[in-house]
């Protein structure tokens, strides 16, 4: 007799597969960080101050690492929990990504305007 999806102990495989979604939604944000690092780098070597640039492109690929490494930390311990049956755990990843996102944003915005400022 063939055991039903039911029956079995292990999980629902559309769980499994959109944690996995989620995971390369991180990977594609920190790549997407990554990227703009290097484009700051290249693209607006003078940002406002003579060290903008560096600092702003070192912020992010340094944020976009992180990303990765946190969107991998969770899915790792969200796949422990789905394969255990208890809920998933709780994660500071979010607000801690939107807000060194947007810290990056308020320096870059300061640095612009001191770019404007001075032509």
């Amino acid at each position: 007799m063939p055991v039903t999806p039911e029956a079995s102990d292990h999980p629902d495989y559309r769980f499994t597969l959109a944690n996995e979604r989620t995971l390369l939604a991180w990977l594609r944000t920190g790549l997407a960080l990554v990227a703009g690092g290097v484009a700051v780098a290249t693209y607006a070597p003078d940002l406002g101050v003579r060290w903008g640039s560096a600092a702003v492109a070192l912020a992010l690929v340094l944020l976009g690492l992180a990303t990765a490494v946190a969107g991998y930390r969770r899915w790792r311990a969200n796949e422990a929990a789905i394969g255990a049956g208890r809920p998933l755990p709780a994660s500071a990843v979010v607000p801690a990504v939107a807000a060194a996102v947007a810290a990056v944003v308020v320096v870059v915005g300061v640095l612009v305007g001191v770019e404007v400022l001075r032509r």
